[in-house]
């Protein structure tokens, strides 16, 4: 119920003290609000470098470097023919082939996915050449898979390193770019809390002193009214 005090209307002092707190209530949960979303923000952004974009740049990396071996291999069997080669060229195509199915699946836009399918196409191309002149060579055949293997088999392996190339290339950009999201989810959540921060301490400071005179008041009132008349 309101009371009337020096002509004006007022809440009486519980209501007064109720919606203070109230105010100060929201600017908490407010506050709270906030931190929250920028926090989830910035964890997306986060999430992004860390899930996505690291994981493709990681996995053609690694794609590149088990194709490497491959080629090494190819190399070491043309040379001595020992058959150990083979089993280790296997076994890094297989490792070729999952890291790029890891690098397609993590990839971030059509471009990336792209340079991965090409990079897959080019190297199986490779491989089938390669079979070929382990098949040659195993035919007794040696100098003609040198040969395969120094021309146009060749110019297979650089087409697909190309692509390999092309797909890290691709890779590092969004890596930077996740980078810069990062600092830029940063500096912005920095911001707007240092911002929000002065806003809602001004509010506090206005209804703290708000809650303070209203019960301020009453009381000086209240003392004076039981004051002793010193005045006779």
């Amino acid at each position: 119920m309101n009371v009337l005090s020096g002509g004006r209307w007022r809440l009486p002092m519980g209501y007064q003290v109720a919606i203070g707190l109230s105010c100060l209530l929201v600017l908490l949960l407010a506050s709270i609000a906030i931190a929250i979303l920028l926090i989830s923000d910035l964890r997306r952004a986060q999430h992004r470098l860390d899930g996505r974009d690291l994981s493709y740049v990681s996995a053609v990396t690694a794609a590149a470097l088990d194709a490497k071996g491959v080629a090494n291999d190819q190399r070491g069997f043309l040379m001595s023919g020992e058959a150990s080669f083979l089993v280790e060229a296997d076994q890094r195509a297989e490792s070729v082939r999952s890291a790029l199915t890891t690098a397609s699946t993590a990839a971030g836009d059509s471009s990336e996915r792209d340079a991965v399918t090409d990079s897959r196409s080019g190297f199986e191309s490779w491989m089938r050449a390669i079979e070929i002149e382990f098949s040659t060579f195993r035919k007794g055949d040696r100098q003609a898979a040198i040969d395969a293997s120094l021309g146009p088999d060749r110019e297979l392996r650089k087409s697909y390193e190309q692509s390999l190339a092309r797909a890290q290339s691709l890779g590092n950009d969004s890596i930077q770019s996740a980078k810069r999201s990062v600092k830029d989810a940063a500096s912005r959540a920095v911001w707007i809390l240092v911002i929000w921060l002065i806003v809602a301490l001004m509010i506090g400071v206005i209804t703290v002193y708000w809650l303070v005179r209203s019960i301020a008041s009453p009381v000086h009132r209240l003392a004076a009214l039981l004051a002793p008349d010193t005045s006779g």
